[in-house]
């Protein structure tokens, strides 16, 4: 029982956790959205421009891609650090046996 105690402490710290930066995680999605069509944008005109000036569309296909890479990678590590919460071997905490 002193489990089932526990692991309902986790997944209510992971909930707290969540609701209190559910506005960062708000703000990630959207400009992964906004960058993710900024880039879809730039391929579709730079399949259709046809030997026109193409740097700009080259600079908006680098900067979307950063963009979308930069909130994937701040939406993974926050759902990395809540799921940690309820596996402590992943921790970084634990001497694995040392």
């Amino acid at each position: 029982m002193a489990e089932q105690d526990d692991l309902d402490k986790k997944v209510e710290a992971i909930g707290k956790l969540l609701k209190m930066f559910k506005m960062e995680r708000i703000v990630y999605l959207i400009v992964t959205i906004v960058s993710f069509c900024s880039l879809l944008g730039c391929a579709i005109y730079l399949i259709y421009s046809k030997g026109q000036e193409e740097i700009p569309s080259i600079i908006g296909m680098f900067g979307s891609s950063g963009g979308i890479a930069f909130t994937s990678g701040r939406l993974l590590k926050m759902w990395s650090d809540a799921l940690q919460l309820l596996n402590p071997v992943g921790r970084k905490d634990t001497n694995h046996g040392r």
